[in-house]
């Protein structure tokens, strides 16, 4: 049977090289939109980076009952939060609901990590809180998060309704995977196996739908522009008018 750091190793790769297929992308973008499009190549190269050195067994420690594994924490803790975060902005809520969904994001994945090394009520309490966190982040993104979405012009208002349905939709694959896991029912080939898939289509699947999206923002931006110009112009005209007089 193939070792999991086999898997690991070919994730890392296909990282590597999406990384450089994405910079490329970013790089063809107009000026305004690539300081969106260049978090996105961070993560996943990020991504690479802390699944290697998984692979190579470099930064594992023990835990209670379990181990951590230094580059996937790395990865998560940088890579969940951001892409749930970004799932917000386009939105245009404001910034306290953007933040609420990163602590959320952030309580669950220690949820899972407590879950995961310790058990009996601290094994209880991050599993309840992986389930909760997830009701609460759909509560958030059908309820306040989509009426300020409602509020946009009306592509970006779409471009917000398939941002949140490819995160939520991905990350409640990826709680099952945890809820399985947790139980001890995968065992190490499948594990490995199903984890990267996972992971690889919430990064670089997301990447990819986000840069062939972001010219959304930009029509946004522009739209907003020439509504001011415009609003300027009718204040202009009786000022002018008067001056004529």
């Amino acid at each position: 049977m193939i070792e999991p750091s086999t898997v690991r190793l070919a994730s890392a790769g296909i990282y590597a090289v999406s990384a450089v297929v994405l910079f490329a992308l970013a790089r063809r973008k107009p000026a305004d939109l690539r300081r969106y499009c260049y978090p996105f190549v961070a993560v996943v190269a990020l991504a690479g980076v802390g699944i290697g050195t998984w692979a190579v067994g470099v930064g594992t420690f023990s835990v209670a009952n379990g181990t951590l594994e230094v580059g996937q924490l790395l990865s998560d803790y940088v890579a969940y939060p951001f892409l749930f975060g970004f799932a917000a902005f386009v939105s245009g809520v404001s910034r306290r609901y953007v933040g609420v969904v990163v602590a959320l994001i952030v309580a669950m994945r220690l949820g899972y990590d407590v879950a995961e090394v310790f058990d009996g009520a601290l094994a209880l309490a991050g599993t309840a809180s992986i389930l909760v966190g997830y009701a609460a982040l759909v509560g958030l993104y059908f309820g306040p998060i989509a009426s300020a979405a409602a509020r946009q012009p009306p592509a970006r208002e779409l471009f917000y309704k398939k941002t949140r349905n490819l995160v939520l939709f991905a990350f409640g694959v990826l709680i099952a995977w945890a809820m399985i896991q947790i139980a001890g029912l995968f065992d190490q080939f499948t594990a490995a196996v199903t984890l990267e898939y996972l992971d690889l289509l919430l990064r670089v699947g997301f990447a990819g739908f986000v840069f062939a999206n972001v010219e959304t923002l930009a029509t946004e931006a522009e739209d907003g522009s020439d509504g001011n110009a415009a609003e300027a112009g009718q204040h202009a005209t009786p000022a002018s008018g008067t001056g004529a007089d």
